[in-house]
This record gives C-alpha cells, structure tokens and sequence, in this order.
C-alpha cells in the first residue's frame, strides 16, 4: 500500500480457501441435497436452521483440506485468529451481503489438533450460513437465490495486543466515503463518515449493543450530536469486545474491568475523566484515575491526531480506485493501522429535495419528528403495523416479548405486496427485547418503513445506529428510517388514531390473538373513510411529517 500523510496502512495476514472447496465438502459428505433448501419456505428455513448448522459442524472435511489447514495452524501459531466469508455473491456493487454470513473468531488457543478442529468448525458454521434464513431472504430480495452461492473463506490474523489475558485493538471500526446521514448542513456527504470502537470492531456494526460507537463526520470530527455531557458519558461505550486467550474464546465485558485488570498505553486517545460532573481530557500518556471514571469518548483521537484526516485520505483515494464510494472496516493495534476490508458501499439513490406540506389539517397529522431525519417520501401507505411501547413493556417476561417477532415476521409475508410500516419501541433488530423488538432482516424486509418509537420510562431509545449491519440493510432495500419522541414538546403524535383505530390484526393474523392488545395493524383507508397514509421527510430541514391524504 501507498502511505498515507503521516501514517502507514497495513493489511492482516491472510489465508485463502477457494470457492470450489465447498463443493468438495458437500460432495465429500453427500450434502448436496441442501441446495435445494433455499426455495423452502422462510419458516421452514427458520425451523430447520440450527439443526443444519449441527450436520455441518460435526461433517468430515476431504482429507487434502484438513492437511492444508493443518500447514496453515502451524504458520499462525497461537496469535487469534478471525474466520470470515467471501462468497462469490457477496460484496458486489449493488449487494453488499453485509452481515447475512458468519464470521467467526477463534482465540487459538492449546494444541495443534484442539486449534485445527475449531478452525474447521468455523469454517463449516460459515459454510452453513449461506442456508440462513436472512441470507436467503436478501437473495429472494435482489433475485440471485437461483444463483449457486460457493462460499469461498478467508482467515486472518486478528489485529491486536495482547493485554494480561485478553487479545484486542485499540480502536477498530466501519467508514463510509459518503455521509448520507448528515445532522448539520454544514457537513458534505463526500468527506466521509467513520464509526468508532474500543476493542473489537464488532460493537460497530452490531445493533444489539445497549451503547453507541463514536460516528466521526471526517469533514468536521469534533461534532457530535450530543450537548450535555450526561448524555455522552449515557451513550459512550461501555461493553467492549475482546478474545480472551485464557478461557480461550469471544467475549463481550465492562470497560472498566478491562482498564482495572490491565492498564493500556494510548488510552489518553480514547477516554476521558468523568470528575464532579464534567468530562475532561487527560494530560498527558501517563494519567492516574479510577478506572469507573474513565468514559469512551475519542475526544483525544478526533481532535489532536492525524486519524481522522488519514480515514478521509484513505477513503477518497479507494473511491477513486472503485469509481463509486466505498466502505472499509479498519483496526489499529497501538501502533500500525490495518486495513481489513473494503467493498462498495451501499447507496440509496440520488436524494431529490424534499419540502413539508405546509397547510394541512391537525386532524390529519399522524406524526412529526425533528430529529435524525434524513430526507424522503413514502406514499399510498394502506397498513400500519404498531407495538405500542407500554404494552410491549408490560409483557414482563423476554421469552413472550421475543414471540412479537414472530408475530411481526409472519405478517411482514402476509403483508407482502402492500404499502405498509412498522412501528415498534425503541430499536428495531436488537437482540435484547427489552431494548426493543428482536427482529432479523428476514422479518422486515417487505416493510417500507420501520419507525423506532422512544419511551424513556422503559429504556426504549431509538439508535440510528449508522454503520451497522441492519442499518445498512435499511438503505439497500429502500426502507426508510424514522425515530419518534411523542414525548418531546412541540411534536405531534396523533395517540386516538394510533391506539384508537380498530385493528385487523386477528382478521390477518388469527392465530395472534392473545397479542391483539400488543401488536395493532391499522388498514389506514379503512379507519379514516378513505384516506391514505403520506410522510414526507426533509433531511435538509431535519423536520418529517406522517399524515392522510387522498390516494
């Protein structure tokens, strides 16, 4: 690689499995029958997932493949290893494929024959992932399930340190050569847009963390959204990502347990001292402080060092290269900045100016918003599907709140075809339902619009949650985005019509029943004489409006 200004790019070391070699497994085993499980039903896709993964994982790989992964265990020694996807399908132009397969990482600890087995049990739970039901749905969605998916593999050294017993970077993460989700008019969509993690990258990209990565708009990196400091040291990161070499495996802890267990060197890039209600840097490299006072802000890192500006350089330079903007996810392990991977990035078409209506009647106002509203129009909407937040919260237990996405998965198919959106307590596509409802992309895809509602009371908050994988999948299937505070003075949030309104969710959906108080599923013609549901949003103006409208 060319350096860029003051830093040097570095690329992992990597090792390769063609895509013919799943060919060879499947052959080897006589599993080739389970090619035709991609025209199943997406339930009977669902349902027979898990024991798909377990024929994998306990299947015998050719005798030449376990000989040359045994070479290859042998080179990596016992530094961690990541075990990722790169099937011929994914990372085109048009189709990203961002997070449908598995990737997998191996701490790579104890003997040889113990590492070798767990990289072949890797590599079958990637190989079984092109069977997903997510996967499978993304196919239908951009017409390539008649295509053979020959799931190439890639292993990599993991970029990091070594830290008492646990392996990690610095800071890794996700970049966009383009910020379509830009909070200030004084930011330009070509200078880019990063999202920020200690540790692992994974926490950048998974939308079921409680916390948020540090999003960097490259052209300005100081700005950030939040002004009290509670509300940056509320939304900072507190989990991290890391491998544990002792217990040998993937872990998710407390920031703080790290920093009390080991001390890192650079921390003065990523923290800052939380003291008598205020945020302050620390002096210098060498800083004493309580370890549960330390908050993960990158203040340090987005205004005295050359990263940013080398993100930016790094971005615009493979833009040129690819002729369309791109995507990167990146590491940096104390010392060298790796370069892990770069595909097209996902675009949702040319934005088209958008103005508000001014004149139109209170009774028909569903709903305004006037934050993190990026610019578009969804027109002719017939049904709203809504799980109100109170009643969702008074499920009680995580095994019926988990449920609601079933019910939300079967009426995204019956709903196919129709003009319909989603709206639902805090963050769609979590994994936590007490954060929200525990959608995949399988269950939303048909939607054209998912609405994220806040109510405080219950720890539901929205997360725009850019650079993850789910909202990426927002953006590739055109489904808009929106969150709703109806708490916040000044908006609309029209209650007798939402939680008014008969709902037809047992005529669609009978065997839903018992959740008919929980989920409501409005036909928007039917209870307003003829009326259609419009919303109209001004990205520039930062303003949208959900009323009805004649068809």
């Amino acid at each position: 690689f060319r350096s860029a200004p003051e830093i040097e790019i570095h690329a992992p070391e990597s090792w390769y499995l063609r895509s013919d070699v799943i060919e060879r497994f499947l052959d080897h085993q006589g599993l080739y029958e389970l090619q035709s499980h991609k025209y199943k039903t997406i339930e009977q896709i669902r349902d027979e997932y898990p024991l798909i993964v377990d024929v994998f994982k306990n299947a015998d790989f050719p005798p030449e493949v376990v000989a040359q992964l045994r070479g290859v265990i042998e080179v990596a020694g016992d530094d961690p290893l990541i075990v990722r996807s790169s099937s011929l399908l994914e990372d085109r132009f048009g189709a990203a494929f961002a997070g449908k397969y598995r990737s997998i990482f191996l701490a790579n600890q104890g003997a040889p024959d113990a590492r070798l087995d767990a990289v072949l049990g890797a590599i079958a739970e990637v190989y079984a992932s092109t069977l997903h039901p997510d996967a499978i749905s993304y196919r239908r969605r951009h017409n390539l399930i008649d295509y053979s998916e020959n799931m190439a593999i890639l292993i990599q050294k993991v970029v990091g340190r070594r830290y008492g017993r646990y392996f990690l970077p610095t800071w890794a993460g996700v970049a966009f050569s383009r910020n379509e989700y830009r909070r200030n008019p004084r930011l330009r969509a070509e200078d880019g847009i990063a999202c920020l993690v200690f540790g692992l990258g994974t926490r950048a990209v998974d939308r079921g963390s409680t916390d948020s990565p540090r999003v960097v708009p490259l052209g300005a990196p100081t700005m950030r959204p939040e002004v009290r400091e509670v509300d940056v040291v509320r939304k900072s990161q507190h989990r991290i990502d890391v491998v544990n070499l002792e217990k040998n495996r993937f872990e998710t802890m407390e920031f703080s347990d790290l920093i009390a267990d080991e001390w890192m060197p650079g921390l003065e890039e990523t923290v800052s001292i939380f003291e008598n209600g205020h945020l302050r840097r620390p002096p210098g490299a060498l800083f004493t402080a309580d370890p549960k006072d330390l908050v993960v802000t990158f203040d340090h890192w987005v205004a005295d060092t050359r990263h940013p500006a080398a993100l930016r350089w790094i971005l615009q330079t493979l833009e040129r290269a690819y002729g369309q903007p791109v995507e990167i996810e990146y590491a940096f392990d104390g010392e060298r900045f790796h370069l892990l991977q770069c595909r097209p990035q996902v675009l949702r078409g040319k934005n088209v100016p958008v103005e508000l209506p001014a004149r139109i009647e209170e009774a028909r106002k569903i709903f305004t918003a006037e934050r993190d509203v990026s610019g578009g129009v969804v027109n002719g909407i017939e049904y709203i599907v809504l799980v109100d937040a109170e009643d969702y919260d008074r499920l009680g237990s995580r095994a019926r709140q988990a449920r609601i996405a079933r019910v939300i998965h079967t009426l995204n198919d019956r709903l196919a075809g129709r003009a319909f959106i989603l709206m639902g307590p805090g963050r769609w596509g979590t994994k936590d339902p007490k954060m929200g409802i525990t959608t995949g992309y399988a269950d939303i895809n048909n939607t054209r619009m998912l609405i994220e509602l806040a109510q405080p009371l219950g720890g539901f908050i929205p997360e725009v949650s850019f650079g993850s994988h789910f909202f990426q999948d927002l953006v590739e299937s055109d489904i808009h985005y929106l969150a709703l505070y109806p708490e916040d003075e000044g908006v609309v949030y029209n209650r007798s019509f939402l939680c008014g309104s008969p709902s037809v969710l047992t005529d669609l959906l009978p065997e839903a029943a018992e959740f008919r108080d929980v989920v409501r599923v409005i036909h928007v013609p039917a209870a307003s004489g003829g009326l259609f549901l419009r919303v109209v949003m001004d990205g520039e103006e930062g303003r949208a409006l959900g009323y009805l409208t004649e068809p």
